[in-house]
């Protein structure tokens, strides 16, 4: 089933029309220890109105900043996706920023809330988090805070309904690297955001709901413009690896149609077919 194309279109659009007409239709897999997990729209979508329910609950005013650290997985988007349900802005973190990184962003954007997740050093991480800010976490992946996934999901009713948010009203800050000097909030909008998902779908031709493989950071630009926003508009399954141990397993085994890697992750599939090539001397003509 193709996607309704349309100007002016936004993530929550995307998400919305596929809750709607294939909610048994895989949105996201997520390994845990091995074992492959499956959220299809409509189960990712009760989780993702929970949480809104509960972000509207801590009555912060409007278009307030929450942050997202944690490397790729499935509850990084269904949190996104809550954020923008619940009329907030989201920020996401490097997941592996230093703890003085961390806080510089939180301060410089003024969060209310930071979700925490997937994190390879998160002991070292912590003491960027200002203290008086209110903490979530995403389940699976050990974080103790005050407000753990699991008990978010038991308090909070499902929001009801389809908020729309106005496509020229603020989605997300997106923090460069700062590799010349401290990084700076770029501010995208839910139309930009739409325009982007939009596109990438009808100039790369592709068919309705391929399988994404999302590895590139969605802390950066590329991978949530080009992967998370052109799989909402195409109604795809996205896939995540459980650890850089397996992503090589994990990769092989979703046998993805979209993948978006940097030259370095090519060059080392490159050495890993020429190694079980025959040693030949080869001539180029």
């Amino acid at each position: 089933m193709d996607p309704i194309m349309s100007d002016q279109k936004t993530p929550l659009d995307f998400f919305y029309q596929w809750e709607k007409r294939v909610p048994n239709h895989p949105f996201l897999r997520q390994p845990i220890d091995g074992t492959w997990i499956t959220y299809t729209y409509k189960e990712a979508g009760t989780e993702i109105r929970k949480v809104a329910t509960w972000l509207t609950s801590l009555a912060m005013p409007p278009q307030s900043n929450v942050a997202i650290l944690s490397k790729n997985c499935a509850h990084w988007l269904m949190t996104d996706l809550a954020i923008m349900m619940a009329g907030h802005v989201s920020v996401p973190i490097y997941p592996i920023l230093t703890a003085p990184a961390i806080r510089h962003l939180l301060e410089h954007s003024e969060s209310k809330v930071i979700f925490v997740g997937k994190l390879d050093q998160y002991e070292q991480q912590k003491p960027g988090i200002p203290e008086g800010l209110i903490q979530a976490s995403f389940p699976h992946y050990g974080v103790p805070v005050e407000n753990p996934w699991s008990e978010i999901l038991k308090q909070s009713e499902a929001t009801p309904g389809e908020a729309r948010p106005a496509p020229d009203s603020l989605a997300t800050i997106m923090y460069s690297s700062g590799t010349t000097g401290f990084p700076k909030g770029v501010m995208l909008t839910h139309g930009a955001f739409g325009f982007v998902g939009e596109r990438v779908w009808k100039y790369l031709k592709m068919d309705a709901h391929q399988r994404y493989f999302s590895y590139l950071p969605l802390s950066h630009i590329a991978e949530r413009g080009l992967l998370e926003m052109s799989a909402l508009a195409s109604g795809s399954t996205i896939s995540f690896a459980e650890s850089l141990d397996t992503f090589a397993a994990n990769l092989q085994q979703e046998e993805p149609t979209i993948f978006g890697g940097v030259p370095r992750i090519w060059a080392k599939f490159q050495e890993g077919v020429l190694t079980k090539l025959p040693q030949k001397n080869w001539m180029c003509c």
